[in-house]
């Protein structure tokens, strides 16, 4: 029981992981957009030059002003041994890092934002931010599929969406199981249909969550908002249906062209 109340309440952190549930709770309307100001690098036609980089380069200068960041990542590199599943040691260490319980928040409020960061070398995740986005890629080459999860949010965002083109901006955590999202906010909730992600459940700190993460470059169209104004019987105040839409990546290959 206590490991399900722990996951529980990993996963309420992780459904909403930024400053947007305390302005939820102030009755903010937060925009469903195309997030412009996320580090969306995808590293398409240059991941064997990022590779050598983080190795070489921002992973040891990462973990060195970082000391957080060091203790977490040597704490997985204790439990991580090897590699498998075509993914690295360090592949595997960094999705351990991720699903824990502190990383996270932080990562992805300066992924969604960090833009400018990225573009003036002054992000400070770029080896966690590769070797997430390259695992995810490996893993979807395996499986080749998308997937139908779930994502409870306590946040209030715009209803007049429809048809639009949005993306999240940062590794989103969503969940195959959707009662697994029914107890983490009420407010607005997502069904989608992801193309781009991969499940972490095998490497995952918890993989009774039963996440499936989605990378910031994943673009849905909006093909359904209802509230329950018009379906009593909804699961949240209102819910979003989402479909992928391919990727967009306007940071693409960005830190190689200054080198």
């Amino acid at each position: 029981m206590l490991l399900i109340i722990e996951a529980l309440l990993l996963i309420l952190a992780a459904l909403e992981q930024d400053h947007r549930a305390a302005a939820a709770a102030a009755g903010k309307i937060f925009p469903l957009g195309m997030e412009h100001k996320s580090v969306d690098d995808q590293y398409n036609g240059c991941k064997g030059q990022m590779a050598n980089l983080v190795k070489t380069k921002y992973l040891p200068n990462e973990l060195k002003s970082n000391s957080k960041f060091k203790q977490y990542w040597q704490n997985s590199a204790k439990v991580v041994k090897y590699g498998k599943d075509h993914l690295t040691r360090d592949h595997l260490i960094a999705i351990h890092v991720y699903t824990g319980k502190y990383v996270y928040r932080q990562f992805n409020e300066d992924t969604r934002y960090g833009k400018n960061q990225y573009k003036h070398k002054k992000y400070k995740w770029h080896a966690l931010h590769f070797l997430l986005t390259e695992a995810l890629q490996i893993m979807k080459k395996s499986h080749n599929k998308c997937f139908q999860t779930y994502r409870g949010t306590t946040a209030n965002f715009d209803k007049h969406v429809l048809n639009k083109e949005i993306r999240f901006g940062q590794f989103t955590s969503s969940s195959l199981d959707p009662k697994i999202t029914q107890g983490f906010g009420s407010k607005s909730c997502f069904e989608i249909i992801t193309c781009e992600s991969a499940e972490l459940m095998k490497y995952s700190q918890y993989p009774y969550i039963k996440e499936v993460l989605i990378p910031p470059y994943e673009k849905f169209r909006v093909t359904a908002v209802r509230t329950k104004q018009n379906y009593k019987n909804l699961w949240c105040d209102t819910v979003y249906t989402l479909k992928s839409a391919g990727r967009t990546s306007y940071l693409n290959c960005e830190l190689i062209k200054k080198h």
